[in-house]
């Protein structure tokens, strides 16, 4: 991947932060996909709108906004302050300044961790959420709903089971997201004529 893995203490940290030219443009690539995701998610619960699974669907969409604000949290502190930080860091002789860059680095970081765990759990739950939906509504194929359940079974336990700052933790993003793009990706499938009614509609005008 193009994010560097943080390894040491809090100097280390921002060492290799400022060695990463391009840090700012990989958080910000985040930063921006996020309400693109949300947007695509929104379209989904129209899609499941009127069929057995659109109160599960409903109930993912709001999860996964809180869990996107929560990821938006870290992203932009590692983007921002802790870019600005390391720089300070790097560029400063050491003594007094460089300091205070660590201190405030150690005790924001903790905080910006707590916010990522929280968002991977509830984006693993909206997933659990969203593949009932879809299992439930029987729009788009039931290997799509299976797998969100999966997914999002995944995540949870990752959230739960390890701290904060591991990889584990980090990895239940993984499945969610790869989940939304295979979604994504089906919900394109679905795209059909102006003219031609909706599975839901359908359903309900009957033979």
């Amino acid at each position: 991947m193009l994010h560097p893995d943080l390894v040491g203490d809090g100097p280390a940290q921002l060492a290799q932060i400022a060695r990463s030219n391009g840090w700012r443009a990989i958080h910000w690539m985040f930063l921006f996909s996020f309400p693109l995701a949300l947007t695509g998610l929104v379209g989904l619960a129209r899609l499941h709108a009127g069929t057995p699974g659109e109160n599960a669907v409903r109930a993912g969409t709001i999860v996964v906004t809180f869990a996107y604000a929560g990821w938006m949290v870290i992203v932009a502190f590692m983007g921002g302050a802790a870019s600005s930080l390391a720089q300070s860091f790097v560029a400063a002789e050491p003594g007094m300044t460089a300091t205070r860059a660590v201190f405030v680095y150690d005790m924001l970081r903790p905080f910006a961790l707590a916010t990522q765990r929280v968002a991977g759990f509830s984006l693993a739950l909206a997933t659990a959420l969203f593949g009932w939906g879809v299992l439930s509504g029987k729009v788009l194929r039931g290997w799509v709903g299976r797998a969100g359940v999966v997914a999002g079974a995944v995540g949870i336990a990752l959230a739960v089971l390890f701290p904060e700052d591991t990889e584990a933790d980090q990895a239940a993003f993984v499945l969610p997201v790869l989940w939304q793009v295979i979604a994504g990706v089906a919900l394109l499938g679905r795209v059909r004529s102006p003219g031609e009614a909706m599975p839901a509609l359908s359903a309900r005008a009957g033979p």
